[in-house]
């Protein structure tokens, strides 16, 4: 009997575990990702969400100072020594930045999603003497077909075309964004192996350059020592003779 209540027990502590992290990632399906730097605070995230492929959106970053009363206060002209990019795999784009009317410390730039997949915002510089420099991902791009509604290509004729229709766009619609993140992920992930075989491109025709660099070396070193060696053989060679030519010392 106890090792069943223990079985259930366990059970139910095994639901209410998924039912919580199920809970969890709907809720924080389109957060905002905020990082801490000495006592400022940097909020980061899309002005619309979910971001849409093709719809312009705003890029959005947030910037409060903490003080000693655990308040925080916006910070004006925060982006004054900040270059900041868009990145896309490989690929990044500078942004422009400007301060939003509508709130102090929050700050816009506005961008055009493309593709489906893994966008991020890339911070190096420094505000009010902080440094900072770091990569931080945005909320994934969705496709705008999982929210069209009637379809485009649905038929207004009879009952069963327009059910058939709707049937196949639904099947449309649940595939088509699938595989459009599935190769907009590959492509992604493509452009980033490409950047790291150039980087190894590059850092092989360094290596090769100094292997060069050391074999040339020794090549001079090699015809210096062996001039030395010729030289001192030669020396050797001029004394013998030199030695050879004297008149013997005559013994009385």
């Amino acid at each position: 009997m106890q090792i069943k209540i223990a079985s259930l027990h366990i059970i139910l502590f095994i639901l209410f575990a998924l039912l919580f992290f199920s809970f969890s990632s709907n809720k924080l399906a389109y957060a905002h990702i905020t990082k801490k730097y000495g006592n400022l605070s940097v909020e980061i995230g899309w002005g619309n969400e979910p971001a849409l492929v093709g719809e312009l959106n705003n890029a959005i970053v947030q910037v409060n100072q903490t003080n000693g009363k655990n308040t925080q206060t916006p910070v004006i002209n925060a982006l004054a020594n900040m270059n900041i990019l868009a990145k896309y795999g490989g690929v990044t784009k500078p942004l422009d930045f400007v301060p939003s009317a509508q709130q102090d410390g929050l700050y816009e730039a506005q961008m055009i999603p493309t593709r489906v997949g893994s966008y991020s915002l890339a911070l190096n510089g420094t505000i009010r003497e902080q440094k900072i420099s770091a990569e931080i991902p945005l909320d994934l791009v969705e496709s705008k077909q999982k929210l069209n509604f009637p379809d485009t290509a649905s038929s207004s004729g009879g009952t069963d075309t327009t059910t058939a229709a709707t049937t196949a766009s639904a099947a449309s619609n649940n595939i088509g964004p699938q595989l459009q993140g599935i190769v907009s992920q590959l492509s992604n992930d493509i452009d980033t192996t490409k950047g790291s075989i150039d980087a190894l491109a590059k850092n092989g025709a360094g290596t090769q350059k100094s292997i060069q660099d050391l074999k040339n070396g020794a090549d001079r070193s090699y015809m210096i020592a062996m001039g030395g060696v010729g030289a001192g053989i030669a020396g050797i060679v001029i004394a013998a003779v030199a030695l050879s030519r004297k008149d013997p010392v005559k013994v009385t």
